[in-house]
């Protein structure tokens, strides 16, 4: 059975890919290529959108995993369910997302589903190389939290790699290098101060929001995710709607997906349906399911 991959939202799923990168989808490539290598058999179609592309664009489908973008005017859900109407036997298919609206079109032409968040637990299962699950805690990879706690694992793990000697006596050293001329260093310390920064980093990562770099703005709107303070959010869902560049529309998206809370579904609403930029959209999308699934996770009454 042939897995037809919803790419972006895919992408919005794993815990140590951000949507906001310019090398996402690559970087999802080469993940479904070494999954491939190892799993064997199954053919992977991955589809994207096709508004972020320049004119001329190489395909980079290789042998097992083949890549197709959204015509013209057209989202890759649409591109999907065009796919499957053109196949003499769509049940064949199985098709990887998180996106109730197109889950419901593709179940409609008759091919199967596989929720996009299992996928990337299987993906990141194997790229880390985790023990077997007899000597693994007793933890449900399924439960719509498990993403949430490996995501957290998976960004404290990079942190500690990257900023070894952190110490609390750093936050001024970094405050400067965010306000100052070097853009690199700037992303940088919007990354420590996430990380390591406090309830005292709110405010500098706030002031960040309004860099004139895009990627320093997209850094500290990621930053804000790793903070975790309820306080950002209003922060988030406003540069999610009003910032100019896709890539800080798209970081805020992933840093509401990661933290926010019921009051955050209007504004990724709104991003998911009229956002001028398939990623943007589909960043909201898969933000909007991690979100519901985690508000649900928690507050699902019991059954008696």
């Amino acid at each position: 059975m042939p897995y037809i991959i919803d790419g972006h939202n895919l992408i919005g799923a794993m815990p140590d890919i951000e949507l906001a990168d310019p090398h996402d989808e690559q970087q999802l490539l080469d993940r479904l290529r070494a999954y491939r290598a190892r799993a064997g058999g199954r053919s992977l179609i991955v589809f994207f959108d096709s508004g972020d592309l320049p004119v001329y664009f190489p395909d980079p489908s290789t042998p097992g995993v083949r890549v197709r973008f959204s015509g013209r005017g057209q989202t890759a859900d649409d591109a999907i369910v065009e796919f499957l109407r053109e196949r003499a036997q769509p049940g064949q298919y199985a098709v990887v997302t998180n996106d109730h609206g197109l889950a419901e079109r593709v179940r409609a032409v008759g091919a199967s589903l596989i929720q996009a968040s299992d996928f990337a637990t299987r993906l990141a299962h194997r790229a880390v190389r985790q023990t077997p699950a007899a000597e693994a805690p007793a933890l449900d990879p399924h439960a719509p939290a498990f993403a949430d706690i490996y995501a957290d694992f998976l960004e404290a793990d990079k942190a500690h790699a990257r900023f070894p000697d952190a110490s609390p006596a750093d936050f001024e050293t970094w405050i400067e290098k965010l306000y100052g001329d070097d853009l690199e260093q700037a992303q940088s310390a919007a990354f420590w101060l996430g990380h390591y920064g406090g309830a005292e980093a709110l405010a500098p990562l706030r002031d960040a929001l309004t860099h004139a770099d895009a990627r320093v703005r997209a850094a500290a709107l990621l930053a804000l995710g790793d903070l975790g303070d309820p306080a950002g959010l209003s922060d988030l869902c406003e540069r999610l709607v009003s910032d100019a560049a896709s890539m800080a529309r798209a970081a805020a998206a992933q840093s509401l997906g990661r933290i926010g809370d019921r009051t955050v579904e209007a504004c990724l609403e709104e991003a998911a349906q009229s956002d001028a930029k398939g990623r943007v959209r589909k960043a909201a999308r898969a933000a909007l399911a991690q979100v519901r699934a985690r508000t649900s996770f928690h507050f699902a009454p019991k059954s008696t």
